[in-house]
This record gives structure tokens, C-alpha cells and sequence, in this order.
């Protein structure tokens, strides 16, 4: 078989393995799974990402992309340094969720520790599937050694992560609430790509970075004091829509071929 073709069933496979898999199970198994799984939805929800996190960092070792698992000074204060504007918009949602919790009655501490690590596993999952794996699996398909194939790489992924989350109308989140994620997530998906490539393909940053964002936006809608994921989701406004040309604008800064161009050059002359 063709490698391109090789490369395209891959990353069907690591999507189905990453996503398909437990939402089919989830569904045909629905009443089965719910009398294994804890009956709290928080305590449920940790067990699912952890099992995500888990076939997303098998799935990084069976296409030998551990490389995207390694992380020096450097890799991690340019991920940070580009990721910065993110870092600042979702610090200050964190800071504005957090002044929001005097008065509000905190999920029990039990639930409060599987929510926090909750967020972390949902950034190793999602970045070791979409840019640990399917973006690097698009590389090989496009090629590392142009411009050209490393953003079509980019953004091949970046539709791939934003259609990802129409599943979510399967747990009952209304189709406004999808689409902000489906427009928003797109658009951040373009800086996350960047973001790694600019990190020498390291993941790590993105996963930090991730998690902050998840941690502030559920925070702000009202996780910490009981409301659930579909809540949160729900809860989205449309004015999130802004954020759709700024993510864009700045995956168009982060690539600019200025920076770009030396780097394809430098991997050029280390083939």
C-alpha cells in the first residue's frame, strides 16, 4: 500500500482509537458502563480522560513519535513565549472565575482533586492525539521540509480538532454551544500547531497550556461549585467568536516566514 495512504488510515485509526472508541462503547454500552464506572459524574468523567490520556500516549509510542514527548529549557520557554498571549487572556478568565468563588459552595475535596486533574489528563489526551500524533502523522504526508507542508499539516489537524467536538451534541450540548467550540477551537488549534512546531515539536508546552485554558473555562462557568460539562459548554457565549481572528491572526504571526524559513533551513541541512 501506498505510505501516503498508510499514513491517511492512520490517523483515522488514531481518531477512532482516541475519540471513536469510547464514544461507541459509551453509546452501546451505555447501561453496562454506567454500572462499572463511579456513579459521580466528576469521579466517571476522570476515569474516561484518564483511559483518553492513556490511548493517546500508547498511540504517540506505536507511531514512534516519542520525540514529541521530550522537552529541553529551550523547547519549553519558546512554547511558553509563543503560547504567551493565551497564557495571559485565560490567566485573567482564571482570575475572574476564581473571584467569583466567595459565597459559592465547593464540590467536595474528593471531587475538587479528580476536576483538577481532570483538566491535566484532557491536555495530554487531546494534545498527544491531535498534536503529538495526527499533525505529525499529516507532516509525513506533506513534508517537514516546506512551509507549504508543515501549514497544511497545521491546519489539516486544526479542522480535524474543531469536527471533534460535534460529538459533544451526543451528551447534550446544544448545537449554538458546538459551534462556538467548533469555530473557536479551529482557530485555536492553528496557534497550538504553531505553538509545537515553534517548540521544536515538543508537546509538552501545549499540554501546559491546555490545561490552563480548560482550568479557566470551566472555572468560569461554574464547574468548581457543581455545574456540569454540558453546563459549562452551554454556557459559552458568542462573543467567544472574537477570538476566532485573533487565534487566526496570531498562527499567521507565529508562522511568518521570517522565523519559519531558518528553521526549515536548518532542518534542511541536519537531513
Amino acid at each position: 500500500m501506498n505510505t501516503k495512504y498508510r499514513k491517511i488510515l492512520s490517523i483515522v485509526f488514531s481518531i477512532f482509537m482516541g475519540n471513536g472508541l469510547i464514544l461507541i462503547l459509551s453509546t452501546i454500552f451505555h447501561d453496562q458502563l454506567l454500572a462499572v464506572l463511579p456513579d459521580n459524574a466528576n469521579f466517571r468523567s476522570f476515569v474516561v480522560e484518564l483511559i483518553s490520556a492513556l490511548i493517546s500516549i500508547g498511540l504517540i509510542f506505536l507511531f514512534k513519535k516519542a520525540h514529541v514527548l521530550k522537552v529541553t529549557g529551550r523547547s519549553l520557554a519558546t512554547g511558553l513565549i509563543c503560547g504567551l498571549p493565551l497564557i495571559i487572556v485565560y490567566g485573567l478568565l482564571l482570575a475572574v472565575g476564581l473571584s467569583d468563588m466567595p459565597g459559592k459552595t465547593i464540590i467536595p475535596t474528593a471531587e475538587l482533586v479528580c476536576v483538577i486533574f481532570r483538566w491535566i489528563l484532557i491536555g495530554v489526551a487531546e494534545e498527544g492525539l491531535f498534536r503529538g500524533v495526527v499533525q505529525e502523522l499529516f507532516t509525513d504526508i506533506f513534508g517537514a521540509k516546506t512551509r507549504k507542508g508543515v501549514i497544511l499539516s497545521i491546519v489539516c489537524t486544526s479542522v480535524l480538532f474543531g469536527l471533534n467536538h460535534f460529538q459533544n451534541l451526543l451528551a447534550g450540548v446544544s448545537l449554538s454551544g458546538v459551534l462556538i467550540q467548533f469555530a473557536t477551537a479551529t482557530a485555536m488549534s492553528l496557534m497550538f500547531g504553531a505553538i509545537a512546531y515553534r517548540s521544536g515539536r515538543s508537546i509538552v508546552p501545549l499540554m501546559l497550556i491546555h490545561t490552563l485554558i480548560d482550568a479557566s473555562s470551566f472555572i468560569k462557568n461554574g464547574m468548581l461549585w457543581g455545574a456540569s460539562d454540558v453546563e459549562s459548554i452551554n454556557g459559552l457565549s458568542t462573543g467567544a467568536f472574537i477570538l476566532v481572528p485573533i487565534f487566526t491572526g496570531l498562527f499567521i504571526f507565529l508562522m511568518r516566514r521570517s522565523v519559519t524559513d531558518p528553521i526549515i533551513e536548518a532542518e534542511n541541512a541536519a537531513a
